[in-house]
């Protein structure tokens, strides 16, 4: 439904690095996904402050790229590329 609607996902699964099919069959569905990682040991506190740093960011990689990917966010608020 995400992609469908032209949604973009935010998540916490930090495991995402190691699941190469989930990676393919949210690219697949058309998803822009910006995965929050690492998660552990951080407070929701922490992960506001992370992500309200890396939003313009996300807000400016969405709208330039509608096609699906999935990256990764890691604690500075840096934006890396996982997938495809």
């Amino acid at each position: 439904m995400a992609g469908r609607k032209g949604w973009v996902v935010l998540t916490k699964d930090e495991r995402i690095r190691w699941r190469p099919g989930e990676q393919r069959a949210i690219v697949e569905a058309g998803v822009r996904c910006f995965c929050l990682h690492p998660t552990k040991g951080m407070r929701g506190e922490d992960m506001a402050e992370v992500l309200a740093k890396a939003l313009p960011r996300i807000l400016r990689i969405a709208a330039e790229d509608p096609r699906g990917y999935v990256k990764i966010v890691n604690r500075t608020g840096r934006i890396r590329h996982l997938y495809p």
